[in-house]
């Protein structure tokens, strides 16, 4: 009986850590063209993170939990490398990546594939919905604009800073020099936000 309530107790104990493993564990490539050109953008900055949230009566928590600044490679390409998180707490569950990419003079990334998916089943919509599951599928190309005035540069750089804002500033120091140099670049020094 002793060793019946064990075995139960720990079946419980690896079905909790199962549910609170997150959504997907990578790794999350793509290329990154510019939209006009369709030509491979080298230097683009991709910041990807996850966070971890705790379910409680006064509502859910969250919080940051990991993450990775990399460069796009004179090809375009780029990888976030695998994670994969768990904990115990039935309460706690993992989201992410999220995915924030910027260089100077561009807008945010879309992939022009999914312009097609009203011809798709529901399921395969749902399926590639999130930048986190479509980046775990070979052959994405994904593209990004050319903004063609400083009112549309500096919208973009106010979306991506709230976007970002999960991330503390030590844990994306690519990210933050660029858009520190965008600012600059469009007359907008003053105050890093954080």
């Amino acid at each position: 009986m002793r060793n019946s309530a064990l075995v139960a107790l720990l079946s419980m104990v690896c079905l909790m850590a199962s549910v609170s493993r997150v959504e997907s564990a990578g790794p999350w490539h793509a290329q990154v063209v510019g939209a006009e050109t369709k030509q491979p953008l080298e230097g683009v900055v991709v910041l990807a993170w996850w966070t971890r949230h705790v379910r409680s009566f006064g509502g859910p928590s969250e919080e940051y939990r990991d993450s990775q600044e990399v460069l796009t490679d004179r090809d375009g390409r780029f990888a976030i490398a695998s994670r994969s998180f768990f904990s115990l707490n039935p309460l706690v569950f993992f989201r992410g990546p999220f995915i924030g990419m910027f260089k100077s003079g561009h807008g945010d990334f879309g992939w022009p594939g999914y312009e097609r998916s009203v011809t798709w089943s529901k399921e395969k919509r749902e399926a590639l919905r999130t930048a986190a599951q479509l980046l775990q599928l070979d052959g994405i190309v994904l593209e990004m604009p050319r903004l063609q005035s400083a009112e549309q540069r500096r919208g973009y750089l106010n979306k991506l800073e709230i976007h970002i804002l999960a991330v503390p500033l030590e844990q994306r120091p690519i990210m933050q020099k660029a858009i520190v140099e965008e600012r600059l670049a469009l007359g907008r020094g003053g105050p890093v936000r954080p």
